[in-house]
């Protein structure tokens, strides 16, 4: 399936890929296996570009295809990939662009994996280290560059999918909320009227009132996104979900026998992060950003 993406192709457009379908050209080794019989004009590099996307296939080199498919074939990515697939989503303390990460979801290895500002968010980047896909929804926009500001870092370790566009071409549109609610995905019941406002004033229930439900309920509101990105990249994918059931059984407890802790604890001096045994805050803050 992903080999018959042409589109983003030098001299292939829809007329044109139109044309190739009807000669029987459909995948790269098509291309390749027929380079004689190509119109002369767009041949060379047609067949230069297909026998790259055969090696980089091979080669598993999923980088290559995320920076260069067309927006049309993006979606083959997901089916071709998808077992290697890890999804995430942040919440932050604001509305605003520029707004600090509160909670990091991220659905990895068939596990939802939580990280929490003051706690564990920088373990986050020691995850990164060992994804091969990281999938997202509008997360160029959004995710993405407040993971790159928050973590002073000038890009991420590994190739970064935004599933929202695979979806519109695929006819899928709007949030993701309302696409994996048409597609009958609900999260549940305590979390069906969450969104993104409910978030801030849960952190903020947590942070000054020391609410230890607000605070569980936001982490299970963040990791509820990151299940919806799995599902809908199923869907994307063409594969059956069996057991969704199961699926939202990785969301994180909301019955605590006891408080974890008195209230938002301090970053410790002794905790092991991404960066080693140090203060999680302090070593953030050293980190250079460069271009």
């Amino acid at each position: 399936m992903i080999s018959e993406a042409l589109l983003h192709c030098t001299g292939i457009g829809p007329v044109r890929l139109a044309q190739l379908h009807e000669a029987g050209v459909r995948s790269w080794s098509d291309v390749v296996g027929c380079g004689e019989q190509l119109p002369v004009r767009y041949a060379a590099p047609l067949i230069e570009e297909s026998r790259r996307c055969l090696n980089a296939l091979e080669t598993r080199d999923i980088r290559y295809f995320v920076d260069r498919f067309s927006p049309f074939d993006k979606w083959r990515i997901v089916a071709e990939f998808l077992d290697e697939m890890s999804f995430f989503d942040i919440e932050t303390m604001g509305l605003e662009h520029n707004s600090p990460i509160t909670v990091i979801a991220c659905w990895h290895r068939g596990e939802v994996k939580t990280f929490v500002e003051h706690e564990n968010l920088d373990d986050f980047l020691h995850l990164l280290d060992d994804v091969t896909l990281l999938a997202s929804f509008n997360g160029s926009s959004f995710d993405v560059p407040r993971v790159l500001d928050t973590f002073h870092i000038p890009d991420l370790p590994c190739p970064h999918l935004d599933l929202r566009w695979p979806c519109y071409h695929k006819g899928y549109k709007g949030s993701l909320k309302s696409i994996t609610a048409r597609l009958g995905f609900t999260r549940p019941v305590d979390l069906q009227d969450a969104d993104g406002e409910l978030a801030i004033h849960l952190w903020n229930r947590w942070t000054l009132d020391q609410d230890h439900r607000a605070r569980e309920l936001l982490v299970r509101y963040c990791a509820s996104d990151v299940v919806l990105l799995a599902m809908l990249a199923h869907r994307l994918a063409e594969r059956s979900i069996e057991s969704p059931a199961a699926w939202w059984g990785q969301l994180p407890s909301t019955s605590l026998a006891e408080p974890p802790c008195k209230g938002p604890p301090a970053p410790s001096p002794l905790t092991r992060n991404a960066f080693g045994e140090g203060s999680p805050s302090k070593l953030r803050a050293r980190r250079i950003r460069t271009a």
